[in-house]
């Protein structure tokens, strides 16, 4: 399990990895992995209310990090690809939008959402995640291996989902590249 450095580059931050990345405290240093950090705007507007309705601690630094420029928001323009992406059932706005900003500005998509990683694959577009994020802080050194190991579990005790295999193989290089 590697991940490719992409300090240089855009990255576009669908809901889930914006979210969860955030209630770990780990967003700010995830956006110091990329050139560029966005979001859509729809993204940004359901991540918001969403978090202001229900009281989320992690809002308040979202609300922060948009603020102070550290993540930027906008809207993606009208491609026959986000024309394309309407007719999925399975893709909210906020998901197309996601997927339409990271292909129009060549950006490598976080996203977790199984649906979202596979119509982003079929369009070409880069993919990472909130794994990928975590992976890439351990590589860049931003975090011990052990720490990547309690954050790896410190997610999906916070309700982040991934497959068993998938944890299994993230757990298995975080703990090889500990052994180093």
């Amino acid at each position: 399990m590697t991940t490719t450095r992409s300090k240089a580059g855009v990255a576009v931050f669908d809901a889930s990895p914006l979210i969860f990345l955030a209630r770990v405290g780990l967003l700010p240093q995830a956006l110091g992995l990329f050139g560029e950090s966005i979001v859509a705007d729809s993204v940004r507007e359901e991540v918001l209310e969403s978090g202001r309705e229900s009281g989320t601690p992690e809002t308040p630094g979202i609300e922060a990090l948009l603020q102070e420029g550290r993540l930027t928001s906008r809207a993606p323009t009208d491609t026959p690809l986000g024309k394309s992406l309407a007719g999925n059932p399975r893709l909210s706005r906020a998901d197309r939008d996601s997927i339409a900003l990271a292909s129009t500005s060549g950006a490598r998509l976080l996203a977790d959402d199984s649906a979202v990683r596979a119509a982003a694959r079929h369009a070409g577009v880069a993919l990472g995640g909130t794994l990928h994020v975590l992976l890439a802080l351990v590589e860049e050194r931003a975090l011990t291996p052990e720490q990547g190991i309690e954050y790896l579990d410190r997610l999906v005790d916070l309700g982040w989902y991934c497959s068993a295999r998938l944890y299994r193989a993230a757990r298995g290089a975080l703990e090889e590249r500990a052994r180093r």
